[in-house]
């Protein structure tokens, strides 16, 4: 496309702002349009394309979202390159299901949401799909088409009450995750004990605020959004080879209360291993560990090392350093800020910490060289 040098890439976005994904791509696009500066940024709002004047010609647009308003205004949308933004469902359900696995269950379920929408179909199907790969079932509640919100609570309240416990529950999206909570005390079910509750999306808003706190799977949003931005620019360019479609995928899942459960032989164990889970950041003295559970030092490591293979002290370092690994793969934090994360006194210990485990420097394992 041969571009005047006197005017900017018009450039409109057409994207779902309700969802926080969705914003945290628009975040990364508008990162790059500020370091590109020659795009002219515009927004559809809710998908209403009379928000331009007529016959206005964009020279780009980068589409996300789902609902039918917003594909009505596509199409009446004049735009000469076009880029998606798509979230993958395959990479939540791999997440969701080794989280729950990692902490022993052995009983599943997802909560659709009241509309169909297919993002959250596909998360359904590629949960059911994870799971039956390990040779694990996983129930499906389908909310009722009608009813008020208190109905609705109840009609799931009778659902999560009569699946066998304790459950893994992984619902389409955090807003929905939130209404099993609330359901869990209409049924009088404890979480995470009687039911684990994840979410999707990591919206600081819903998930901090919950009771519990909500764990979530964090989406990559941002990066996706520079991604497109840069799929598009290259269009734009007359690159050869530009995408036309970015995937939102899961990066992690950001652990608080509501899945802080441990299945196995042995309670005692299965507590350790939530509280260390919850305080990854903390010093956790063994000591001190011990006597918050009322046992001696010595039963608890016999036991720790009994059920697990594994000292404590070991649990605990591998654990930072999991959790390390995650970071440097997923976020572009400082060294230090990582290491204050994973309850690590300061960048020189991660690094001497993570090449002796793995042999490389954080920085080698964050540049994959």
């Amino acid at each position: 496309m041969k571009k005047n040098p006197s005017r900017p890439f018009q450039v409109v976005l057409d994207i779902d702002s309700d969802s926080c994904v969705m914003r945290d791509a628009m975040n990364g696009i508008l990162r790059f349009a500020r370091d590109a500066r020659d795009w002219s940024l515009g927004t559809i709002e809710l998908g209403l394309i009379e928000s331009f004047p007529p016959g206005t010609v964009f020279d780009g647009a980068i589409v996300g979202g789902s609902w039918n308003a917003r594909r009505r205004s596509r199409k009446a949308l004049r735009v000469r390159r076009t880029v998606e933004l798509r979230l993958d469902a395959g990479s939540v359900a791999r997440l969701a299901a080794e989280h729950f696995l990692e902490r022993g269950f052995e009983h599943y379920g997802f909560v659709e949401n009241p509309r169909s929408l297919p993002w959250a179909d596909e998360r359904r199907e590629a949960f059911r799909r994870e799971l039956a790969a390990r040779g694990l079932a996983c129930a499906v509640y389908r909310p009722p088409s009608r009813g008020d919100l208190p109905f609705r609570h109840r009609h799931l309240a009778a659902w999560l009450a009569a699946q066998p416990r304790p459950l893994a529950v992984l619902a389409a999206y955090d807003a929905e995750a939130r209404r099993v909570l609330a359901a869990c005390r209409v049924a009088g079910l404890g979480v995470p004990e009687d039911v684990a509750v994840l979410g999707v999306d990591d919206d600081p808003l819903r998930c901090e605020t919950a009771f519990p706190a909500l764990s979530s799977v964090a989406m990559g949003g941002e990066e996706a959004g520079l991604a497109a931005a840069a799929a598009l620019d290259a269009a734009l360019r007359g690159r050869p080879g530009a995408q036309r479609r970015i995937v939102i995928g899961g990066v992690r899942v950001e652990a608080r209360a509501s899945t802080a459960h441990f299945i196995g032989r042995d309670p005692l164990v299965a507590k350790v291993r939530a509280t260390v889970a919850a305080r990854i950041g903390e010093r956790i003295p063994v000591s001190g560990l011990a006597r918050s559970l009322g046992v001696s030092r010595r039963t608890l490591e016999l036991r720790f090392r009994a059920e697990t293979g594994v000292p404590i002290g070991e649990a605990i370092l591998n654990e930072r350093l999991a959790r390390a690994k995650d970071l440097l793969r997923t976020t572009s934090l400082s060294c230090e800020r990582i290491a204050a994360a994973c309850g690590v006194c300061d960048a020189n210990h991660l690094g001497h910490l993570f090449r002796r485990k793995f042999g490389a420097s954080p920085s080698a394992f964050r540049s994959g060289s």
